[in-house]
């Protein structure tokens, strides 16, 4: 019995979100439409949930899910054209994609407050190899990329039986990709053959691209670098954008925070645990499978599989000015 009274809770919850949102406007005055783009499994949900409980902030959690599964990790110069996909994205920074999935990170009273926000952020999942192309059609658009150890990561697929071959080979059937900026990666690309070593090639293909991608007045950062000092890391994104801090971030980060949790992000989980819980679950041949391939790239991220460092100095990013949000 009491099962039943919470399913259907939930249920007319739900229902009455989607109602609200079905009928409420959309933010009326936004002035700032922010993306968070990173991988699968990459902390991109953690990162936009915290940036969401900033003050007259609408966020819209993966709207590109809708989109068919030719979108997955489809490569797009910023002279591609897709007008199907322009008026799609136009309406998710809208805030005019509202299915269930989309909004279930917010409450009624955050839907009710829509009209009068200032920033529209969107996670997007499915483009991350499209960021150029997103630029160009959304002039002023503010993206966070992020980037997380490749061994955290890709056993997280490998708990969920997500195939890095699969994922591979969207990136190989792509021509204008693998004969434009990947050529000099595609026979260590086409010859990988366990996990470990398609899940290597694979992260460094799309870290070689993120990077490629990256341009002033963008973010690129490690998710563990915001996981090893959370509260100044997020607080310093924040004041960067130009959106305040709040109690919610704050409770949210600490894990003492009372809200219901949406499709984003699950059971809470210590930021700072997550940077080293991952050793000792990959045997050496494969942490050295995952190395090898990682290393053809070049990248500057996580050299030696070194989860601690990071690509970017803090001198000039963090200002020794910034203090501790409360």
């Amino acid at each position: 019995m009491v099962n039943v009274l919470v399913e259907n809770t939930v249920r007319y919850r739900a229902l009455l979100r989607q109602f609200a949102a079905s009928v409420w406007p959309g933010p009326l005055f936004a002035r700032q439409r922010v993306a968070v783009s990173g991988l699968p499994r990459s902390g991109t949900s953690w990162l936009a949930k915290a940036l969401s409980l900033s003050p007259r902030v609408s966020y819209y959690f993966e709207p590109d899910n809708r989109l068919g599964s030719e979108y997955m990790y489809r490569y797009m110069q910023a002279d591609t054209a897709d007008p199907g996909l322009k008026r799609f994205l136009d309406r998710a920074f809208r805030g005019h994609i509202h299915d269930e999935y989309t909004i279930a990170e917010q409450g009624l009273a955050e839907i009710l407050r829509h009209p009068l926000s200032g920033t529209v952020l969107v996670k997007l999942v499915r483009l991350p190899l499209a960021l150029d192309w997103l630029a160009g059609q959304f002039p002023g658009l503010a993206i966070l990329q992020i980037v997380r150890h490749p061994a955290p990561q890709f056993l997280s697929w490998k708990q969920r039986n997500w195939s890095p071959g699969r994922a591979l080979r969207r990136l190989l059937e792509q021509q204008e990709l693998m004969d434009g900026p990947l050529a000099p990666y595609r026979n260590d690309m086409r010859c990988a053959e366990s996990f470990w070593e398609q899940a290597g090639v694979f992260w460094g293909a799309v870290a070689r691209l993120q990077l490629q991608s990256h341009r002033d007045g963008w973010y690129l950062r490690e998710h563990e670098w915001y996981c090893a000092d959370p509260l100044d890391r997020i607080h310093w994104q924040l004041d960067r954008m130009g959106l305040s801090w709040s109690n919610e971030i704050g409770h949210f980060i600490n894990g003492d925070s009372a809200r219901g949790s949406g499709p984003g992000y699950g059971r809470y989980r210590d930021p700072r645990a997550e940077i080293h819980k991952w050793e000792g679950r990959l045997s050496a041949t494969e942490l050295n499978e995952l190395e090898s391939a990682v290393k053809v790239f070049k990248l500057p991220f996580y050299p030696g599989l070194d989860p601690e460092h990071t690509w970017l100095s803090d001198d000039g990013a963090l200002p020794q000015a910034a203090t501790r949000a409360p």
